[in-house]
């Protein structure tokens, strides 16, 4: 699955922050794939939402806190997947959707890294 080439990730460019910190930025990851705000799935979760990637309790036993809901294409969630461990992403069967669960707010996302190193440059 890897397709991180040059600064770019997925063919979309990494921010000048991203590129000076030496990660990809969430901008650059949301443009990967298809994401569509949806904060209502909130509503959902425990009926017909499971949670399939990603821890929603922290450390402490607490719950972390989930800002934004978006439904992902299948896509998405594979690069999630592969390049994400942390990211929080659940399953709704009866819609057949997956969703992202982000855990930042306040900040562009072009200011906030995620773990995948652009020194770890490869092709596909």
């Amino acid at each position: 699955m890897p397709n991180l080439k040059g600064l770019t990730f997925y063919g979309n460019p990494v921010s000048e922050y991203g590129i000076e910190n030496g990660y990809v930025d969430y901008a650059a990851l949301a443009k990967s794939f298809d994401a569509v705000l949806c904060n209502e799935m909130a509503s959902r979760w425990g009926e017909t939402m499971e949670l399939v990637h990603g821890e929603i309790e922290n450390e402490y036993g607490d719950y972390v806190d989930i800002f934004q809901y978006y439904i992902i294409s299948d896509t998405g969630y594979e690069i999630l997947k592969y390049w994400c461990p942390d990211e929080i992403v659940f399953y709704d069967e009866e819609l057949n959707v997956y969703i992202w669960g982000v855990t930042h707010f306040g900040t562009a996302w072009s200011y906030v890294l995620t773990d995948i190193k652009i020194e770890n440059k490869t092709e596909e």
